[in-house]
């Protein structure tokens, strides 16, 4: 009897939902200055809550006045974020976020690396609540400097 149970038991350890499930990630947020961004990206778990994260994102920095120039200063680019656990909560963890970014702007490339801090909810289901703090520094375009939050959804599959 005590050998079903412990069957049963780890069964359901198995089959529920943890937080160290591979995820799509979804965000979007408000950088500054007057910058717009969505980020879709794939997550992968790695040993004591750290992972590493695949992204691209798309952005928008509007400039004034907004009537006419608001498409004009649009962005896109992608990388590799490192996510190192500080802290684990019972249903959540904060990480610090760093890594290398590559994109263009206006038909010119540039290069960034981002650095920040992110903070993940689960739920019983096991999506995750993510909020992120995010700062990157550009190389080779006017855009210098952009910090900033994002809300967004992991989703475990």
């Amino acid at each position: 009897m005590k050998k079903i149970l412990m069957i049963i038991c780890c069964a359901f350890a198995v089959l529920s939902a943890s937080a160290q499930d591979k995820k799509l990630t979804l965000n979007a947020g408000f950088l500054f200055p007057n910058t717009l961004n969505a980020m879709i990206g794939y997550e992968h778990p790695l040993s004591y809550g750290n992972a590493v994260e695949i992204y691209g994102e798309v952005g928008n920095h509007w400039q004034k006045p907004t009537c006419c120039r608001f498409w004009k200063g649009y962005y896109w680019d992608g990388g590799l974020v490192y996510k190192q656990r500080l802290v684990r909560y019972k249903n959540g963890m904060l990480r610090f976020r760093l890594g290398p970014q590559f994109g263009a702007t206006q038909k010119k490339f540039f290069l960034s690396v981002e650095a920040g801090f992110e903070y993940s909810y689960v739920f019983q289901n096991g999506w995750e609540f993510s909020l992120i703090q995010k700062n990157n520094v550009n190389f080779l375009h006017g855009d210098t400097f952009r910090n900033g939050l994002l809300l967004g959804v992991k989703i475990p599959f």
